[in-house]
């Protein structure tokens, strides 16, 4: 930041935040026994219904999801005091947000026919269903801001606001291998990821951001001084990729087709709000 003044009545800021990328995963793999299944709502009889992975004597497989997660975000802000009370100071703030959040969930099973009769055993399944969300927010930052003063003491605090646009986009896909007697073929769609709702989608949703955050320090130089502080953070309309998935499903339309029977599963665009708290420690140098 800079002070335009020596009396700190006015100044710039800018600050830049983000968060290491996050994974979180499932595995599962089985010769028959236990069973593994992948539920789903069947869409033509609207009860419940699996796609079987691994079950005895039939099939064995294996089954795993993987989920990763980023967020970061920058801001400039101008700050106005708006007046002094003994050791404390109070000011205005205005300026520009930006915050980015991105969600990839990827499924992959695979099965192999043990013994059946229509299909050939060592017939091999492997499909991936894959979808993937993110959020851009830009807004309008407004808030205030208040500081306190004793000795070698201070302690700082702000509440601000974003009001803006978020811009979410979507992207879902899915693959089946089929594997038999030495002959592969690639067909569109897994089993959460079929060819009805496969593809890209963009939308544009109002958010809001408040922010608020406390800052704790103490001066040991004329012009240094150790700070520990603490800011939480909460968005709206947020798009994860669990927001993507329907979970009913047509099985007709699960790789190898049949056809006949509803679109589904359709493209789902549900958001859902984020919040995010951290805390941190450092030296604070002013010229």
């Amino acid at each position: 930041g800079y002070w335009f003044d020596p009396q700190h009545n006015s100044g710039v800021e800018a600050s830049f935040f983000g968060l290491e990328q996050v994974s979180t995963g499932f595995n599962a793999n089985s010769a028959g026994n236990p069973i593994l299944a992948r539920p789903f709502l069947n869409a033509i009889t609207n009860a419940q219904d699996v796609q079987l992975i691994a079950f005895p004597g039939v099939l064995s497989g294996a089954v795993s999801a993987s989920e990763t997660s980023r967020l970061y975000g920058a801001g400039a802000l101008y700050r106005r005091e708006i007046g002094s009370w003994g050791a404390e100071r109070f000011g205005l703030l205005v300026g520009y947000r930006f915050l980015h959040a991105s969600d990839r969930l990827d499924i992959l099973s695979t099965s192999t026919v043990i013994a059946g009769g229509v299909i050939p055993p060592g017939t091999i399944f492997a499909s991936t269903d894959s979808f993937h969300a993110s959020s851009n927010f830009h807004g309008l930052d407004l808030g205030v801001a208040g500081e306190y003063m004793r000795g070698p003491w201070m302690l700082e605090w702000r509440a601000k606001v974003a009001l803006g646009a978020s811009l979410n986009e979507a992207q879902i896909n899915g693959s089946t291998t089929i594997t038999a007697g030495g002959v592969t073929a690639i067909l569109p769609g897994g089993l959460l990821a079929l060819p009805s709702n496969i593809g890209n989608t963009t939308q544009t949703r109002f958010a809001a951001v408040p922010d608020f955050a406390v800052k704790a320090g103490y001066q040991f130089a004329p012009t240094w001084r150790v700070v520990a502080s603490y800011e939480v953070l909460y968005w709206t309309g947020v798009q994860r990729a669990g927001g993507l998935i329907d979970t009913t499903v047509n099985p007709n339309l699960i790789p190898p087709p049949v056809g006949g029977g509803p679109q589904r599963p359709q493209p789902q665009f549900d958001t859902s709000s984020l919040l995010a708290q951290g805390f941190s420690f450092g030296v604070k140098h002013e010229f």
